[in-house]
């Protein structure tokens, strides 16, 4: 049987407080940025409270698109 590789694509990590601060600064809650980032309400949740650190590229750009961040490294960990 021939072995599948997976690609690993690259991973941002967050910034989980500068997210929670723009979206509250734009008065989502977190429904409201996860329907607009096209992900679930748990996973912002997560991103949030630091259960997932980091976020694929592709997340990363609908996150920032949902929130209206055009510079993104604002939303980066340092």
């Amino acid at each position: 049987m021939k072995e599948v590789r997976r690609r690993r694509t690259a991973a941002v990590v967050v910034d989980r407080a500068a997210i929670r601060r723009q979206r509250q600064l734009k008065g989502l809650d977190q429904a409201g940025l996860a329907e607009l980032a096209g992900v679930s309400p748990g996973y912002v949740s997560h991103i949030e409270a630091g259960r997932r650190p980091t976020v694929s590229p592709g997340v990363f750009v609908r996150i920032c698109d949902a929130l209206g961040v055009e510079d993104r490294t604002e939303l980066m960990a340092a």
